[in-house]
């Protein structure tokens, strides 16, 4: 009797044991979680950030503009509310994520023209943005699409959904934060945009730094 009491009670102590460490690791996992960043577009930006009273519901500082141009991609810091009455450029978007400053004024953009406006399948890029030479190649993954990137010797990878995505488009490529490499905004299907800064990417597999959602919602 005394013996099945106490392999009752070590299997109750056991069990709580792994209770407690699978809570730990559940903690310690959910703490490394990468914080997502905001990405607004135009309308967005003015129907919920922009109007004076809704301003507050909003993060005040770290905004940025991003207007991709034919030669560059326009970046200006911005608050909550300073774009109310203006007019601003239709394909506008609107970036934040807490420690993460972009690099002001108008940086140079790739100009790659049609060749990764619809990239091909499977295929290989070799390109070089300034003195950076970069790879670049998309597949269709169960997922989404999966984009494969390679500069300074590293390669880094994404899955851009939704699953059922028939194309992308790559929209501009830019050092948009200042470390001399490469950044992407990345266009799938009609509803999603993706932006992939290389100070936010590690080698191997990556999530985006942000991403917009039905556009125009």
């Amino acid at each position: 009797m005394d013996n099945a009491k106490n392999t009752t009670l070590r299997a109750l102590r056991n069990f709580g044991l792994v209770i407690l460490a699978s809570a730990a690791a559940a903690s310690i996992w959910a703490t490394n979680l990468p914080e997502e960043g905001y990405l607004l577009d135009a309308e967005m930006w003015k129907a919920e950030v922009a109007v004076a009273g809704n301003a507050r519901q909003w993060p005040q500082d770290g905004w940025y503009r991003l207007v991709p141009q034919d030669k560059t991609v326009s970046v200006q810091a911005v608050k909550p509310g300073a774009d109310a009455g203006q007019a601003v450029a239709a394909d506008a978007l609107y970036f934040r994520l807490p420690g993460t400053t972009l690099k002001q004024g108008n940086r140079a953009a790739y100009r790659h023209g049609a060749a990764l406006d619809k990239p091909r399948l499977g295929q290989e890029y070799e390109l070089t943005f300034g003195a950076e030479r970069f790879g670049l190649r998309v597949d269709a993954d169960v997922k989404g699409m999966h984009y494969t990137i390679a500069y300074g010797g590293q390669s880094y990878e994404y899955t851009l959904g939704p699953f059922d995505a028939a194309s992308t488009s790559v929209r501009a490529v830019a050092d948009l934060d200042g470390d001399g490499k490469p950044d992407f905004l990345i266009d799938v299907g009609d509803d999603a945009t993706y932006l992939l800064l290389s100070t936010r990417a590690r080698p191997g597999r990556n999530l985006p730094t942000a991403e917009l959602w039905a556009k125009g919602c």
